[in-house]
């Protein structure tokens, strides 16, 4: 929670609480639009569990192409020759 004063003998006591309760709320109202208001779609097994029970496949997205990746698809076999036909 946040600190307020006010500087000045101008306000009652009342006034200044009015203001930092208006203070307050303004700031509770900007906390609450910067905050999403629906959960993020899951993800991994419960999304997949979602789409197979309404008969759809879930898919993968592929994994980027790096080298590392490419050298061990080739050492297990599953990579083609390419073009250079290793």
């Amino acid at each position: 929670m946040h600190s307020f004063s006010i500087v000045g003998t101008d306000a009652s006591a009342d006034e200044a609480a009015a203001a930092m309760a208006a203070i307050a709320c303004l700031l509770q109202e900007e906390a609450a639009v910067a905050a999403p208001l629906e959960p993020a779609e899951p993800a991994g097994w419960r999304g997949a569990a979602r789409l197979i029970t309404q008969g759809l496949a879930p898919s993968r997205p592929p994994a980027a192409p790096t080298w590392g990746r490419v050298e061990r698809l080739r050492r297990a076999g599953r990579g083609g020759s390419g073009i250079v036909g290793l």
